[in-house]
């Protein structure tokens, strides 16, 4: 696996081939939900993508099955997130 990992806004592209090959990918959202700031959560699969969720606290049910299944990451589980990318949460 190649761990986790944090993309901007422009590089959808990137942070997809990330996830399809075996990592996390932590991608910004270039829309904000409430005026917080929002990551999309990527992988590979949706199992992968389910034990990733469960690792920054995200229940199963929140998961966006989309165009590309997902999840919307807020607050403290977009802190957790970043801080698993090596990242500062601000």
């Amino acid at each position: 696996m190649n761990g986790w990992r944090y993309f901007s806004s422009r590089q959808v592209r990137e942070a997809r081939r990330w996830a399809e090959s075996g990592g996390i990918a932590v991608h910004e959202n270039i829309w904000k939900s409430r005026g917080r700031r929002t990551c999309h959560l990527l992988a590979r699969d949706e199992t992968a993508l389910l034990a990733a969720a469960r690792e920054v606290g995200c229940a199963d049910h929140w998961i966006q099955r989309t165009r590309t299944v997902h999840f919307d990451l807020v607050d403290v589980y977009l802190e957790r997130a970043l801080s698993r990318c090596g990242l500062p949460a601000g």
